[in-house]
């Protein structure tokens, strides 16, 4: 592993001064892009447990995006309360313009990258994700088998590709979303479409691929401990979208927790402030939100202390 920079920090937590030091890294998937990367290490004896955070969106982002997943300094509430804990973090970055491809190659390169290095506990990593990071999560955790601690997924997108992109608007159970939810995901489904076609992946390649890389089909292989944070109010993944991928996994005898919110939108389990994403446009979050988001931290919290522990 190639240190580019090092950076010591200290950081104030519920009362206590913890210093910290920041690692720009890198993950070389086999056959894929070099990904730059970021650690946030405890300023303590190892080895230590690792919490492997992945942004949502699309991949390749820049090393601010890439950074604020782990930075004590983060802007985001969850990063600051992970840190304020004795745990090593690792935010990891995806080849982009490859949904529905080896994305999930570049996650589980992370996951042995980690494994190899002494300063960390191999029998000790978990995922925290959101969005298309959560799917990421997910899609590794089916390949990893026992090799993760736990993964915590945020409103994970697309975990039925086919209902995604193939199901029938006027019918349930899309017809049954949200108009909001539902005029976004035929938004998002054109752009992608269009994508995977000049990727050659239409008709039967495309059934296919949707086979081999639907979460929900594949839900009863995640073998790790799993935390589901979803929202009734989020328009990019409703909860009820989700819920699917969870009963699979509860009818395999698979450990999973759930918190369902309920006036949450897009990313609430990151805590982010200001127009981002989903709150572009919609104005200052509401007490609740607020209430909801803390919730989520809480729950989060004491789940990776268990797995963690």
């Amino acid at each position: 592993m190639a240190l580019v920079a090092a950076l010591g920090i200290n950081l104030a937590v519920a009362g206590a001064v913890m210093a910290r030091t920041v690692e720009e890294s890198a993950v070389q998937a086999p056959g894929g892009p070099r990904l730059q990367a970021f650690y946030s290490l405890p300023d303590s004896s190892g080895p230590w447990p690792v919490v492997i955070t992945i942004h949502g969106g699309e991949g390749g982002r820049d090393a601010a995006v890439l950074r604020e997943a782990a930075d004590p300094q983060s802007t985001l509430p969850t990063i600051k309360m992970l840190n304020g804990r004795p745990w090593a973090i690792l935010s990891v970055d995806y080849r982009p313009g490859a949904i529905l491809g080896g994305e999930e190659e570049d996650i589980l390169a992370a996951l042995d990258m980690v494994r190899r290095d002494p300063r960390f506990d191999p029998k000790r990593i978990a995922i925290v994700a959101g969005s298309h990071g959560g799917h990421l999560a997910l899609r590794a955790g089916i390949r990893a088998g026992r090799g993760l601690a736990c993964v915590v997924a945020g409103s994970p997108w697309m975990t039925n590709p086919s209902f995604f992109l193939l199901a029938d608007p006027a019918k349930p159970p899309v017809s049954e979303l949200r108009p909001s939810a539902i005029k976004w995901m035929l938004t998002a489904r054109k752009s992608l479409l269009n994508g995977l076609d000049r990727r050659g992946l239409s008709g039967q390649a495309l059934l296919d691929r949707i086979q081999e890389k639907s979460i929900e089909l594949h839900a009863g292989e995640i073998l790790a401990p799993t935390l589901f944070l979803i929202s009734e109010a989020d328009q990019q993944v409703p909860a009820t979208v989700v819920e699917p991928t969870i009963t699979r996994m509860k009818a395999a005898g698979r450990s999973v927790e759930v918190l369902r919110v309920k006036d949450s939108l897009h990313g609430f389990y990151w805590g982010r402030e200001g127009e981002f994403g989903a709150r572009v446009g919609v104005g200052p979050k509401t007490a609740a939100q607020y209430a909801e988001e803390a919730e989520a931290r809480h729950t989060m919290e004491d789940f990776l202390a268990r797995c963690l522990r």
